[in-house]
């Protein structure tokens, strides 16, 4: 046959439908499928959910569709309550991760679609803002095409990250041998069949036409266009480890289609997200939103505060609990079931997930953590596959990485050097993630104990401690799931190696002929939570829901306060315990799931700046009127100020 035989013959085909449907006959498909059986060019035909496929007398098959609806608004009663069926947001749950997550190991995302006389308008300005997001998080952008068999076959050199993919789409073959087929822009022709010949003849492609291309036959364009099937997606495509392919197209996630499906997976992809019934610009909508939140691009429906980015369990989850509503009118109250385009009670589309290959558009951080000798330990889903971390935009050291913990070590410094603080961002396989901010505090705090003189006594026994402090911590909230409500970080933190501890004891008490002196100063060094020697113990926790700044400071040592006493019969000189109380700091109930027990509790301002603070506190436990202890500071300025606008 030659392709304007063919031409000719799918034209009839056309034409005969649009006569069937103005003729409102009752089984207008049922009456296409004898039409055809009937015509000379061919000699086989099926039915599927909107379309006829057919094979013609020289073995390549045809495939004829109406499959593309308008949206109806508003939604029926009943397209809402097939939504709402119990279990439905289980039926469209793929196969659970079991590694750990990764980054696909290709960067480079391509974007496919249909054009139909803009009947694609509304997925071609969504995958256009999916690609912006992607950009925005180090993804290599393919330029956008229509969906034609060159594009197709030039992509046969490049391995994906990510297809996204919007077309005309049906199942093609006999009953018992069906199989799915996407429909190209290509329009046939002479030199076309003789070039694609070995791929017609074998059926990687085949033949179609759409009845919303009414239109161009009108115009006088009689060709029909090529699609493709399984065989070609496995021969022509390469997807790399961990890949993504999205595939909004009728009729995808079907058990008919899971041959097209096979096909990707052999090619390399490692999960496909398909729909299980006819797909239309909600399943857009659905995708727009997923790549939001896994890229925490907080484009779409943003929260305040701004998201931070979440893992494809997470996202699946969620997209399965949200409905999407837009000029009072809603769409779907689960954007993992696509409700029917006309509106009219008929059978939603399930949007399915196949295959637990991917996992991460990027490198995921959830929140920071600081720890002794100035290690940052940075959680959350990173892969397996060691990347770089960036504070402040300068590159610091990587001691450790895991797929859900980095350990770096921060410089630090009394001039803050670079890399000491600010924006923290991790780089994986050239993806970034969102941005954490590792915020510095400095200032000075001062803790007194004082006796107070007893009846028939004069003078005053003190000890002071005195920090010159540097803390590092997370200041900001977080979130557990997509659009959740925000809570405190419990993670502790200690100080920066550039924090100074000095002691000073002083005084003399005399109560008639016994006095009392106390002497004794230094300095104290930090050395984690042990108790080594003569040192500081110190950590504290941020309330980044209550605003506060918890500080749970300790001394240790056994000699470190000179005590002389003279009495009338003798002179006596010890050594003991710094007279630090910790249960007069200010609280000694712990809070918020934290282990820091004890310690003080300071306010942040809106900036995040520990404002001056002074309070004098009794001695629980000695006697009333005896001592009290007494913290000082006149502030400690946080350093970048509170970000608003930093994801959680």
């Amino acid at each position: 046959m030659t392709a304007d035989e063919r031409a000719a013959s799918t034209s009839r085909v056309a034409e005969k439908y649009e006569a069937l449907l103005e003729a409102k006959v009752a089984d207008p498909w049922g009456d296409l499928k004898a039409y055809v059986l009937a015509q000379p060019e061919f000699v086989e035909a099926e039915l599927g959910k909107e379309s006829l496929w057919a094979r013609f007398r020289d073995g390549r098959q045809f495939l004829f569709t109406d499959n593309l609806k308008p949206l109806a608004r508003p939604l029926s009663a009943e397209s809402l309550q097939r939504m709402e069926r119990p279990g439905d947001a289980l039926q469209q749950k793929g196969a659970s991760g079991n590694g750990k997550p990764e980054v696909p190991a290709s960067g480079i995302a391509v974007f496919l679609s249909a054009d139909d006389q803009g009947n694609f308008a509304y997925a071609k300005a969504a995958q256009a803002r999916i690609a912006e997001m992607l950009k925005d998080r180090g993804w290599t952008i393919a330029p956008q095409k229509d969906l034609t068999i060159d594009t197709l076959m030039s992509l046969s050199t490049t391995k994906m990250g990510i297809l996204h993919l919007t077309a005309h789409s049906a199942l093609i073959g006999p009953t018992g041998v069906r199989q799915f087929g996407v429909i190209t822009e290509t329009l046939t022709t002479d030199e076309l069949d003789a070039r694609y010949k070995a791929e017609l003849d074998s059926g990687e492609i085949i033949y179609h036409r759409n009845r919303a291309r009414l239109k161009e036959m009108l115009l006088g364009q009689q060709r029909p266009r090529y699609g493709i099937t399984e065989a070609f997606v496995r021969n022509r495509l390469k997807f790399s480890e961990n890949s993504l392919v999205v595939m909004v197209s009728c009729e995808s996630g079907t058990p008919d289609a899971a041959g097209f499906r096979q096909g990707l997976t052999d090619a390399g992809a490692g999960t496909i997200i398909a729909w299980d019934g006819s797909s239309n610009d909600i399943g857009h909508v659905a995708m727009k939103i997923m790549f939001d939140r896994l890229t925490a691009a907080n484009k779409f429906d943003a929260k305040d505060p701004a998201n931070r980015a979440f893992d494809m369990e997470a996202v699946w989850d969620y997209l399965g609990k949200r409905g999407f509503e837009q000029d009072g009118y809603v769409y779907t109250n689960n954007l993992l079931v696509t409700p029917d385009a006309e509106g009219k009670g008929q059978a939603p589309a399930f949007v399915k997930r196949f295959g637990n290959g991917f996992d991460l558009t990027n490198p995921v951080i959830t929140d920071l953590e600081t720890r002794w000798k100035d290690i940052m330990v940075v959680h959350g889903n990173f892969g397996t596959k060691t990347g770089t971390v960036t504070v402040g935009g300068t590159p610091v050291q990587v001691s450790a990485w895991s797929d859900d913990r980095i350990e770096v070590n921060l410089p630090t410094a009394d001039n803050d050097p670079p890399g000491s603080m600010g924006d923290v961002v991790v780089t994986a396989r050239d993806r970034t993630s969102n941005r954490r901010v590792l915020t510095s505090w400095r200032g000075s705090v001062e803790y007194t104990f004082e006796t107070l003189p007893i009846p028939g006594s004069t003078g005053l026994l003190t000890s002071v401690l005195n920090l010159d402090l540097h803390v590092r911590g997370d200041a900001h909230e977080l979130r557990t799931e997509v659009d959740g409500s925000l809570g405190r970080s419990v993670r502790l933190f200690v100080p920066a190696s550039d924090t100074k501890a000095s002691y000073k004891s002083s005084g003399t008490n005399s109560s008639g002929l016994f006095t009392r002196t106390w002497s004794g100063s230094g300095t104290l060094p930090y050395t984690g939570f042990g108790f080594d020697g003569n040192s500081l113990s110190l950590h504290g926790s941020i309330d980044a829901i209550g605003r506060l700044f918890k500080l749970s400071p300790a001394v240790v040592g056994q000699d470190l306060l000179k005590v002389k006493t003279t009495s009338i019969s003798e002179t006596k000189e010890t050594t003991t315990f710094l007279p630090f109380h910790t249960d007069a700091l200010g609280f000694t109930n712990a809070f918020g799931g934290d282990t820091a027990s004890y310690g003080t509790l300071f306010t942040l301002d809106y900036l995040g700046n520990v404002p001056a603070y002074d309070k004098r506190l009794a001695v629980p436990t000695l006697p009333p009127d005896s001592a009290w202890m007494r913290v000082k500071t006149s502030g400690m300025t946080a350093s970048p100020a509170f970000d608003g606008t930093v994801g959680r």
